[in-house]
């Protein structure tokens, strides 16, 4: 039985909407792995002394609950310097170990000398709809891990991104609909906006979004729908939803082929400079692509989002 199929009976046998509020929490399993105003503004508790750089663990309170994560800081980090942070979110029936071993991100942040955290999901998955029905706030969680890091790492505030994958996608689709987000971008892979969040989602800002699906993905389909854990919107929909909500010329987007598998669609020039992007992984399914060589290349997907995110930052911290 597979993880969306494990919940399933349970779901249909509860009136709507809430069955499929609460599948949204259940749903989307693990995918396989495949001038001063422009200077870095450090927080006002930056790490005093010398710590450890590379692979570590940690852990926070929240709501009474113990919270777990790994954290990967590169070995350029410098206090008086501070760096990006990237929050990378896993997919349901996973943690963030997972993530950080399957995905690549450690080693493009080692090399572009951002840190990356793991957040780890109350009994493996991400709630990202609404805490009544579960009893997990991780919308609420996301902001005061953001301030714990910042207590241990010096961190440049307005370049804080959040990145996620399949489940863990979802709920970056949400935070990127928060009012007053410290986020300053966004990317999903293998996760498209729940419908549920479409009439509700009413950032104050432009939300920089980029998006990776797979054209054969059967478990997050690119066509959308009435799934066994919840509606979603289309690829095709989501993208459209960003493009609408930030503003974007109506303009073709600027497309770029990466090998035969791989289209690249991006729609610059929207609103506060924003910018929605399109991976396309054609024949592909339920993957965070890790390049490769040959007929069967994707690119990497760490490195692409890296791309993305580092174009955008908070106008301030």
């Amino acid at each position: 039985m597979n993880l969306f199929g494990c919940k399933r009976h349970f779901v249909r046998s509860m009136p709507l909407p809430i069955a499929i509020w609460i599948a949204f929490y259940l749903a989307a399993c693990q995918p396989q792995v495949s001038d001063r105003a422009n200077q870095p503004q450090p927080d006002a508790v930056s790490a005093a002394q010398p710590l450890a750089v590379g692979d570590s663990t940690g852990e926070l309170t929240y709501e009474g609950q113990q919270r777990t994560y790994r954290l990967y800081t590169p070995k350029a980090y410098r206090p008086d310097r501070p760096p990006p942070l990237v929050l990378a979110f896993h997919g349901y029936g996973s943690q963030g170990k997972d993530l950080a071993n399957g995905s690549g991100l450690n080693e493009v942040a080692e090399q572009k000398g951002f840190v990356v955290v793991y957040p780890d999901g109350i009994k493996r998955r991400w709630n990202p709809l609404n805490k009544m029905l579960t009893g997990v706030d991780d919308v609420g969680f996301v902001p005061a891990l953001i301030t714990h890091i910042k207590r241990n790492r010096a961190i440049d505030s307005r370049r804080v991104y959040a990145t996620g994958v399949s489940n863990g996608g979802f709920l970056v689709q949400r935070l990127a609909c928060e009012t007053s987000s410290p986020i300053a971008a966004f990317a999903s892979v293998v996760a498209t906006l729940p419908s549920q969040l479409k009439d509700s989602c009413n950032p104050q800002t432009p939300v920089p979004m980029l998006m990776i699906n797979g054209t054969d993905d059967q478990k997050v389909p690119w066509q959308g729908g009435n799934l066994g854990y919840g509606s979603i919107l289309s690829v095709p929909g989501t993208i459209d939803f960003w493009q609408r909500y930030n503003n974007c010329p109506s303009s073709a987007p600027v497309k770029r082929l990466v090998g035969d598998r791989v289209e690249i669609a991006r729609y610059p020039n929207c609103q506060g400079g924003s910018e929605v992007a399109l991976v396309t992984l054609k024949g592909v399914g339920h993957v965070w692509p890790r390049g490769g060589s040959g007929p069967a290349a994707l690119l990497n997907g760490s490195e692409e989002i890296w791309n993305f995110f580092q174009r955008h930052q908070l106008k301030q911290g």
